[in-house]
Order: C-alpha cells, then sequence, then structure tokens
C-alpha cells in the first residue's frame, strides 16, 4: 500500500469546474458542444454565489452573454441544471463504487475502510460545491429530483455499512447497528462541506480526515465509549 502521507502531499485540492468529461458522461450523443459546456459551468457558479432559488435564466443568460432565447435552444428550463447536476453525481458514484469493489478483493475491512474513507471525503472536498448546492437547493427542486438526490445518498451508504458487516463476520468490527454507523461516517464525511468555513480555521483536509479515520475506528472496535 502506498506511503499515505505522500499520497495526501501529491494530491491537488482545486476546486474542479465541472468539465467537458463530466458532462460526455451523461450526454446520450457522447458529443458536448462548448457553450453548453460554458452555460452549465456559468450556472454551477452562480447557484454557488446567489442561491438556487435566487438565480433565474436570464441571470445565466446574461452570464453568458446570450439572449435568454438563445439559452432555451440549450436548456428548457432552470431544472434542466439540476437534472445535470445528479447525473454527474450518478457518473461520480460509479467510478467510486468500482474503486471500491476493486479494493474488496484485495483489502482486509480495517484497512478497506480507512481508504474508502479517506478517497471519500477527498472527493468531497473535490466536489464541495455540488454538496452544498444540494443541501441548499432541496427545498427548491422537485420530489424526483429530491427523491434521485437521496438515492444516490443511500447508495454511499449502503457501501459503507457492506464493508462494516463485512467486518463484523470476520470479526476485526465490534458493533450492533452497521447501518446506523454508516450513516455516521457518511455525515462526518459530508461535514468537511458543509462545515469547512469553521473547520478550515482550525486543521487542513489531511489533519481533519485523520481526525474522522481515528473515530470511525473507535466506533468499528466498539471503544467510542470509553
Amino acid at each position: 500500500m502506498a506511503d499515505k502521507n505522500t499520497t495526501t502531499r501529491n494530491r491537488k485540492f482545486a476546486i474542479p469546474k465541472i468539465t467537458s468529461d463530466d458532462l460526455d458522461s451523461i450526454v446520450n450523443n457522447g458529443t458536448v458542444n462548448a457553450k453548453l459546456l460554458q452555460i452549465v459551468q456559468t450556472a454551477a457558479e452562480l447557484f454557488h454565489q446567489k442561491g438556487y432559488a435566487s438565480t433565474t435564466t436570464r441571470d445565466i443568460a446574461n452570464a453568458c452573454n446570450i439572449s435568454p432565447g438563445h439559452l432555451y435552444y440549450y436548456i428548457k428550463s432552470k431544472d434542466d441544471f439540476v437534472e445535470i447536476f445528479m447525473k454527474i453525481q450518478e457518473s461520480d458514484l460509479e467510478k467510486w463504487e468500482k474503486v471500491v469493489r476493486r479494493l474488496i478483493k484485495r483489502l482486509p475491512p480495517d484497512e478497506l475502510i480507512v481508504e474508502i474513507v479517506r478517497e471519500f471525503i477527498y472527493y468531497i472536498h473535490m466536489r464541495r460545491n455540488l454538496v452544498i448546492f444540494w443541501y441548499q437547493a432541496i427545498a427548491q427542486i422537485n420530489n424526483g429530483q429530491r427523491t434521485g438526490i437521496m438515492q444516490i445518498e443511500i447508495r454511499t451508504i449502503d457501501l459503507f455499512k457492506e464493508i462494516i458487516e463485512l467486518g463484523c463476520k470476520t470479526g476485526q468490527f465490534h458493533i450492533d447497528d452497521p447501518f446506523v454507523v454508516a450513516c455516521n461516517i457518511h455525515a462526518m464525511c459530508i461535514t468537511w462541506a458543509l462545515k469547512r468555513y469553521l473547520l478550515k480555521r482550525k486543521c487542513t483536509i489531511e489533519q481533519y480526515t485523520d481526525v474522522c479515520i481515528k473515530l470511525v475506528a473507535a466506533m468499528l472496535r466498539g471503544t467510542y465509549d470509553s
């Protein structure tokens, strides 16, 4: 296994914009128009700055230097952006699931949970604006979209739960309710995005990740209350 400190030092922490590769994975014809990419990137930035409810399609058109009519050539309504963001997150989850499946075959549960928590926190960091978007916009999006984003969260929690149950079967973990612990692990990871405005004053992402891993290990050993 690679040295964790070296791996951590080599990571790049700039927030990535939504890229053509992101859209390639969700556009049926596999070809992303440059203007569509600009529109999606601009909308994402405006939603982050102003909030989803306060951003209008006219705001997006103006920021892209196009008319509202031209904007509607690419999207039908503001809801289209929610669908695009959701598909990007689904694509991200599928990639992460593949990594987890590969690691399950070669790592024991106690080492696997460390790697998965670490990787998930860095993923949350890289997509933190998207994470914040969902928590800000959850009351404004429609029921179908809300259900979709909840299903993505449940799939993530279920992966943590699967690893925990495997560790319980092998005797490495000692807990009564894997689902509750999986929910707590997920909550700790996304807290880096939701509370980063406070956490970054006290710790780096590396330090936060190390704390989370220690807490997770304690929970799974059944020693978190000692």
